[in-house]
């Protein structure tokens, strides 16, 4: 798969993900299905898709390691990457979005619990899964 040019990707939603993390790639799965308008495309956070496509003064450090999502030239992480996300999904996943009222050190907390137990929740791989040949557009090298 030929990965696309950076300057090329700076209009595009892009999904980062842990591509050893079985979580998180069945949340990409759970994404994929519900994101039926396909404007999403998606990297693994070791893929460098996101070091090629964002200076270094405007990631986070540390950079979180299991979701971050890239949208109109801004990053958003921890609950604020998940409920970006949502609203491109269809109903009734587009409703998380309204959680943003929700004050965001408690929804980081319950994020940074999740994200710190997701190994014990769904297990470690040692690759990323295989796209679908449908799929395999929105996926970035």
């Amino acid at each position: 798969m030929k990965a696309r040019e950076p300057e090329k990707l700076q209009g595009e939603s892009i999904v980062f993900y842990d591509g050893t993390c079985g979580f998180c790639q069945a949340s990409v799965q759970l994404v994929l299905k519900h994101n039926r308008r396909r404007n999403l495309s998606f990297a693994a956070l070791q893929s460098g898709v996101l070091e090629a496509l964002v200076p270094a003064s405007q990631r986070p450090d540390p950079l979180p390691d299991s979701v971050v999502f890239y949208e109109r030239g801004r990053l958003y992480v921890e609950s604020d990457a998940v409920l970006h996300i949502s609203r491109h999904l269809n109903f009734p996943y587009a409703v998380l979005y309204y959680f943003r009222f929700i004050p965001l050190s408690f929804r980081n907390l319950l994020y940074r619990f999740i994200a710190r137990h997701r190994y014990k929740i769904a297990g470690q791989t040692e690759a990323c899964m295989l796209p679908s040949p449908e799929e395999r557009a929105r996926f970035m090298a």
